[in-house]
């Protein structure tokens, strides 16, 4: 078999690990967005539930690799800086999630995107991600305490759900 980024089959994209798009509901209205996105490996089941399908990632590799495994006329990838999302305008998204990325970014990095999400999710938009943990992982230049998770998305109404054993799943309202 051949397999893409972490054990993910270069045809189906199926994989044995959980996914955070499980516990989103997704409607057919909704604006979408694939923060990190990678290859868009989740693409193939998000943009026939919805309106619109984002995806954005910082290595130009990944984003010309998702837009060859993914062929929906609803579906968007962009290259971003990997700091902002300003090619999209505010209150745009109804959720936003972010699947196994926060783990490669340092926590400044971390902060900017928290922050650029919520302008770019519209009022009660929902923002899903996972968030290290710093007593799982021991390295604070990119974990985080529950403290510092409080803190990071103080502008949101706040829940932590089931996840991983390393990260706070997070459930992030505007």
């Amino acid at each position: 078999m051949n397999f893409i980024c972490d054990g993910f089959d270069r045809n189906t994209f199926e994989t044995k690990k959980e996914s955070i798009i499980n516990v989103i509901p997704f409607e057919k209205h909704m604006k979408i967005l694939d923060l990190a996105c990678g290859i868009g490996r989740t693409c193939k089941w998000v943009a026939p539930l919805v309106e619109e399908y984002n995806g954005v990632d910082f290595i130009p590799e990944m984003i010309h690799k998702a837009i060859k495994y993914n062929n929906f006329d609803n579906a968007f990838f962009f290259i971003n800086n990997g700091k902002t999302l300003d090619m999209f305008p505010d209150n745009y998204f109804d959720i936003v999630y972010c699947e196994l990325a926060f783990q490669h970014m340092l926590k400044p990095i971390q902060t900017l995107y928290v922050n650029e999400v919520y302008r770019v999710l519209k009022k009660g938009g929902i923002f899903y991600v996972q968030v290290p943990k710093l007593d799982y992982y021991n390295d604070s230049s990119y974990a985080n305490s529950k403290e510092e998770t409080d803190s990071m998305f103080k502008e949101y109404d706040l829940s932590y759900v089931n996840g991983y054993q390393g990260y706070y799943t997070i459930k992030a309202q505007k």
